[in-house]
């Protein structure tokens, strides 16, 4: 590694356009070279106490911060480096990209977030904008601590946030989203829940929005994840996300797109294909009714007619407590048992009124 102290005392005069703080000296030199041979003075540290101490001294335009660090963690630095030279532009470099990270270091004020390993290319664009805000940021005066705000105004800051960190993880970390294709999701999915809630009696906050779609991409995210990131493992990956959520959002399957570097297309070829996969908000439970000849002739129609009364809903609908989805199907494989109705898993045959309340109540 290079000597930082005597690298800290040759910029000191000065000052640094950059500081780098990783404690991988891989890092922290590929960086150097990369941003002193476009032209920008390149200090490092090893860790968190000498990169606090540098940005104190060098008063740096912009840092780039590792996360991981052993002592004190990216987290704190970012904290502090912010009150110790308030023009300062921080970038995140990390090996752990995730939703929660990219939110908790935005609030803190970072501007960028990148995944290891990234490009010479994808270094100098971020160092490059992150250059162009500092150039905004310096001659205005320092700005002080602010007072702690009212609860109120702290849940629009935490909204703030989540949509910022969503915002920096498409743009930065590349996942899929640009500006512009999240505002436009938000706005389709703020619509939806608008829509559905205009039955329910009240209508979903953006921020409420906000905070499903990060659960949502929470979820998938741990799933991707959980299979390696193999793209072999779609269908699973697939299931699984059916699983947990009930339905395949448009968020989510753009999520795993990006993240495993598959068409959209492809993903949505696979799910429209299977029947086991919906692209429609589902509730909890998926109720079909079997309407195949067999079952027809056997008294289906009525039994459609049952559970509609049972369930306060028609084929195709949801009810308004995300609990049950209830759609007709052409055959369920069970012929001789008809008319039959399926439950998740769980097969009935010809229940009466009193059964399906029996079944309904089993469910909640």
């Amino acid at each position: 590694r290079m000597d930082t102290m005597n690298e800290s005392s040759a910029l000191r005069g000065k000052g640094a356009d950059v500081v780098v703080i990783d404690d991988e000296e891989s890092i922290c030199e590929g960086c150097r070279q990369t941003l002193e041979a476009d032209g920008y003075y390149t200090a490092t540290a090893p860790d968190g106490i000498q990169g606090l101490q540098m940005i104190q001294d060098l008063q740096p335009r912009v840092i780039l911060v590792d996360l991981k660090m052993p002592g004190m963690s990216g987290t704190e630095l970012l904290s502090q480096a912010v009150q110790v030279v308030p023009t300062v532009v921080p970038i995140v470099i990390t090996g752990y990209g995730s939703i929660d990270t990219a939110v908790e270091t935005m609030k803190i004020g970072a501007s960028d977030f990148i995944t290891k390993p990234f490009t010479p290319e994808k270094l100098l664009g971020s160092v490059k904008r992150a250059m162009s805000l500092s150039e905004a940021r310096y001659g205005a005066p320092a700005v002080k601590p602010v007072p702690a705000e009212p609860a109120e105004k702290a849940e629009l800051t935490r909204e703030a946030a989540l949509l910022q960190g969503l915002q920096a993880v498409g743009e930065f970390c590349s996942l899929g989203y640009e500006k512009r294709e999240f505002l436009a999701e938000l706005r389709r999915i703020e619509a939806e829940a608008e829509e559905h809630a205009a039955s329910i009696g009240h209508a979903k906050t953006k921020r409420e929005i906000v905070l499903e779609m990060v659960r949502d991409l929470q979820v998938v995210d741990e799933i991707i994840q959980k299979h390696a990131f193999k793209k072999n493992a779609l269908i699973q990956i697939l299931l699984d996300v059916q699983n947990e959520l009930n339905w395949l959002p448009a968020h989510g399957l753009r999520w795993i797109a990006a993240r495993l570097n598959i068409p959209e297309a492809e993903i949505y070829r696979i799910a429209n294909f299977y029947e086991a996969f919906s692209l429609e908000r589902r509730g909890k439970h998926l109720v079909q009714v079997c309407t195949g000849t067999a079952c027809h002739v056997r008294g289906a129609p009525k039994l459609v007619d049952r559970v509609a009364q049972v369930l306060g809903i028609q084929p195709g609908e949801t009810d308004r407590d995300m609990k049950f989805t209830y759609q007709t199907v052409h055959c369920l494989g069970c012929c001789a048992l008809g008319p039959v109705m399926v439950v998740d898993d769980t097969y009935y045959s010809d229940p009466s009124v009193k059964d399906l309340e029996k079944i309904k109540e089993a469910c909640n």
